[in-house]
């Protein structure tokens, strides 16, 4: 059954002009309901660059627009304080723009009451290091910044103060109108489907680029001229000042900051689409090429987003883009038969309080209202400072958020490191009611806006949602694909460079360590086992022959060549800029379907598979290998197929289990009542606990290492059995973050306390499982006569007839020294692990030796598929290409070196994650590759001996 309101006034959109016509309509005595489909400001006025406009952008072609700017601009500083930032702003004439248009943009600045001031350049770089030093003039200006999300909710407050009610998440279906007046609506909660029918006065169609679709409800109709632009977000804020090119408004022509980023764009596109948010590679690389002249090299930086905004522009005359005005207009419907519509179109957020005063005057007039409007003279209330229950954006400035969390009160577990954002941030935001989603949450406390982009926020986020919401793990891992889906969509049109690397990092952590994406079909039980003894291939075969191995990477597969080189009798060198991806790594042993991976052309196993069998159990002796059962728990309670348990406590789970999962009070890390709750809908009887451990990190900023060092004492691994053993009930399996030391005593001690059986779940990074793996791998090279040095970074081969003869390593002197070698090893890591090296162009380059690289698809193609499917991407499979002795391979198809050697991720020709192969590759290769430079190594010593 429908709920019934009434109100005097209805409007339909939630961007800055309907919160401006609810607060301006409340102030003048009117009921009000503001009915908006998404949240607040998710339309154009949460995805524009954030500009408040000084008007000088459109003081050649628009005065209109451009006085409305800089009078609004003026009286905003003054009554809405709390949601500006006063940056200023500068006009430069870069080299190669008109110089004669500089004489036109001030006579319009002048006509237009924009004050314009001239500094020399080098006043202007004092400010602005950034500005290229062939800028040929700067003016200044009173450009500022507006955060519309601030600006909303303190027109919300200052509205529902007044009287006003809003409504989010509520479609309106239908207008109703009758003997040409209208005279209410049917509106649509989105989420459940109850309807409300609304009885009005009169209706405020303030939709933006969706205002057509709402005017066609009441049978009115016009024609908008939609315009999507695009805007990309860097990591930091490079510029301070609105900073906009001298010239006739284009492509890529403004950078401004906003917050703790800085934004430029933007493009102009035609589209008959309100919600199309899509940015196309040829934007990206167009805006990053016209903002260079501006401040040359930022487009090497990193950027952390990419996202479309619609200007829903309005021009009778019928132009297009960026020849369409940008003032407003004020449609009164009852020119189409329905007395008491009204649609305001066009326009800018910086416009958004004349716009409002406008079309409340419109409907006073009809209502017979006569208060006079006064949003010229009162102040917004800062919804900062209101004392109320819902409180999270009580610290929505960094520096406030940091200091509280530093210094005051403390606040619990920090969830997302980038913005700040506290559990205790998120539950009140949850408790108010009006948070529905994830992206709720990131509009209202900024969770998933920083380098990451959800990568690690987005699954807390989610699991604290889960305790506070009580959803069902499907429901939990609906919200959060959908969260991470579109967070990738964001940035899909950036993917080169640091954030593919990042990308591909949020592909391991919800792949394989949460497990959120669906995991491969191999078979559960392992078709390749450790070799019971060394074979022939494995064996020194060296004849005391002792050639000089270099490997160059510290990550599973070059610590597996590095100690199959050894035990084939050569002398070893690691060298590696640091740890490798171990630190990432479940601590389990992922091989695949290998029997079908083997028969698939280029794939890495087709010429190494041979050698698993080894690599296991050079793994099997220098860190051990447990069975599994066939599969592993991650950290959303889901199951993934393993085929061993290498750094990870684990044992085979019977399906007549009885769990307990073990949490820790606090810590943000691991969650177990999500993945208890998940094992339930599998068929697990399962129950979760917290205990309470020191937080080292002050409750908010806990790491795993701390955790598992303490619990490496007799103290720390007291105080654990003794509060599980309080609580263990019937329970036969302990499921526990993977936290339990680094000393394999510790969880022996754990498992004998506790007197069942005992598994560890992946955690987020650092991982100590993966540490563990590192560290035994590492003991063992060094126990062996190797050598291990972490930091330089081989920038070189040395090449002489045909053979490496070494390599170049930085030098803290900045001379490069040079590392002698009979053979060199590349375990670099691909893209992520920066072997491979990636731009905005879509070239791809190997990063020590310059190797060919192959399987490189154009830019726009290399991601296909969506992000969460668990799918296989083309950009993976790109890579060296080697013989089958993993000689790397030159352009000519011929060997690059005789006694040069690739594996592992460097590779081409796999997905790891998508085939579940993984640590299969890094060990197959890596023994291969090891064992071939080892006899390389003594061929070429023997040689030089001779």
């Amino acid at each position: 059954m429908s709920r019934k309101l009434e109100t005097d006034l209805l409007i339909i959109g939630g961007g800055a002009t309907g919160g401006g016509i609810a607060w301006d309509a409340a102030l003048r005595g009117l009921r009000v309901l503001l009915v908006e489909m998404g949240d607040l400001a998710t339309g154009t006025s949460g995805r524009f660059h954030g500009l408040l406009h000084s008007g000088g952008r459109y003081a050649m072609r628009d005065l209109e627009s451009a006085k409305e700017c800089i009078d609004e601009n003026l009286l905003l500083r003054r009554i809405v304080p709390q949601a500006l930032e006063d940056t200023g702003g500068y006009f430069v004439l870069c080299p190669g723009d008109d110089p004669a248009y500089v004489d036109q943009w001030l006579e319009g600045c002048k006509q237009s009451g924009i004050s314009t001031h001239e500094i020399s350049l080098a006043e202007a770089r004092k400010r602005e290091r950034m500005l290229n030093p062939r800028i040929e003039a700067v003016y200044e200006v009173q450009d500022g910044t507006c955060d519309s999300w601030d600006l909303l909710h303190s027109l919300q407050h200052g509205a529902e103060e007044a009287g006003a009610e809003f409504l989010t998440y509520h479609r309106a279906e239908a207008l109703h109108v009758e003997n040409g007046h209208v005279v209410g609506a049917r509106l649509a909660d989105v989420h459940t489907g109850e309807t409300t029918e609304v009885t009005c006065q009169a209706v405020v169609n303030a939709a933006g680029p969706w205002a057509q679709e709402v005017a066609a409800l009441a049978n009115c109709h016009f024609n908008m001229r939609l315009s999507r632009g695009a805007m990309l977000a860097f990591n930091i804020r490079w510029v301070n000042t609105v900073i906009n090119r001298l010239r006739k408004p284009g492509d890529g022509d403004i950078l401004v900051p906003v917050g703790t980023v800085c934004v430029t764009g933007t493009t102009s596109v035609k589209t008959d689409d309100p919600g199309d948010s899509r940015v196309e590679a040829w934007e990206v690389e167009r805006i990053l090429s016209e903002t260079e002249p501006m401040t040359p090299g930022i487009s090497r930086a990193r950027i952390l987003r990419a996202w479309g905004g619609v200007r829903p522009l309005y021009d009778g005359g019928g132009g297009e883009g960026r020849d369409v005005k940008r003032t407003f207009t004020l449609l009164d419907h009852a020119d189409d038969g329905v007395v008491g519509f009204y649609s305001i179109v066009g326009g800018k957020l910086t416009t958004f309080r004349l716009m409002a005063e406008k079309a409340v005057d419109a409907v006073c007039k009809q209502l017979g209202n006569t208060t006079p409007c006064t949003t010229t003279t009162t102040v917004v209330p800062n919804h900062e400072a209101c004392k109320r229950a819902f409180t999270m954006r009580q610290y929505h400035e960094l520096s406030g958020r940091l200091d509280v969390l530093e210094h005051g009160e403390n606040p619990g577990a920090l969830i997302c490191e980038c913005e700040i954002v506290t559990d205790r941030q998120i539950k009140e935001a949850l408790a108010s009611g009006t948070v529905h989603n994830l992206h709720d949450l990131r509009r209202d406390l900024r969770v998933g806006m920083g380098p990451c982009q959800g990568g690690f926020c987005g699954y807390r986020a989610a699991a604290v949602r889960h305790m506070v919401a009580k959803d069902t793990p499907e429901q939990t891992l609906e919200l959060l694909r959908e969260f991470v889906e579109r967070r990738f969509g964001g940035m899909k049109p950036l993917l080169w460079g640091h954030n593919l690397r990042q990308i591909l990092l949020n592909e391991h952590i919800y792949g394989r360590i949460l497990g959120l994406m669906p995991a491969p079909t191999v078979p559960t039980a392992p078709t390749v086992r450790p070799a019971s003894t060394q074979t022939a291939t494995t064996q020194d075969k060296s004849n005391g022959a002792r050639g000089r191995v270099l490997v160059v990477g510290a990550g599973l597969a070059g610590l597996t060549a590095a100690l199959a080189a050894q035990e084939a009798g050569a002398v070893v060198e690691v060298i590696s800029v640091g740890q490798g991806a171990l630190t990432l790594h479940p601590g389990w042993i992922e091989l695949g379907d290998v029997s079908a991976l083997s028969t698939r052309p280029g794939h890495p196993y087709s010429q190494s598979s041979g050698a698993l069998a080894d690599g296991l159990a050079l793994i099997e002796r220098a860190v051990g290998l447990y069975e599994t059962g066939g599969w592993a728990l991650t950290g959303l309670g889901t199951r993934r197929v393993v085929a061993y348990s290498a750094g990870l406590v684990s044992a085979p789970i019977s399906a007549d289990a009885h769990i307990l999962v073990v949490g820790i009070e606090g810590w943000r890390d691991f969650y177990p009542a999500l993945i208890a709750d998940h094992l339930k809908t599998t068929g697990y009887d399962a129950r979760a606990i917290t205990i309470q451990l020191p937080h080292p990190g002050g409750n908010f900023d806990d790491w795993t290492i701390d955790i598992a060092r303490y619990l490496d004492t007799p103290s720390g691994q007291q105080q654990l059995i003794e509060q599980i053993k309080a609580q263990v009930g019937n329970a036969n399996v302990v499921a526990l973050p993977a936290v339990l030391g680094f000393n394999r005593e510790t969880s022996q001690r754990i498992r004998e306390g506790l007197g069942c059986i005992v598994v560890e779940i992946p955690t987020l990074t650092p991982s100590v499982p993966g540490l563990r793996i590192y560290h035994a791998l590492r003991r063992t090279l060094l126990g062996q006569g190797g050598r291990f040095t972490v930091g330089p970074r081989i920038t070189e081969l040395v090449l002489a007839e045909g053979r490496v003869t070494g390599a170049l390593a930085e030098a803290s002197n900045l001379r490069p020294r040079t590392v002698r070698a009979d053979a060199v090893i590349l375990a670099t890591g691909g893209l992520y692990g920066s072997g491979l090296e990636s731009d905005y162009h879509g070239q791809i380059v190997e990063a020590v030796a310059g190797l060919p690289v192959a399987n490189v698809p154009p830019l726009t193609e290399w991601f296909t598929e969506l992000f969460t499917s668990g799918g296989a991407q083309p950009i993976h499979a790109v890579g060296i290409q080697t013989d089958h002795q993993m000689r790397p391979l030159a352009e000519t198809g011929q060997i690059y070196a005789e006694n040069l050697f690739a594996c592992g991720r460097l590779l081409a020709g796999y997905s790891p994650v998508a085939d579940g192969c993984t640590e299969g590759v890094d060990i197959a290769t890596g023994v291969m590759a090891g064992r071939e430079a080892a006899h390389q190594a003594a061929n070429a010593h023997r040689m030089a001996v001779k």
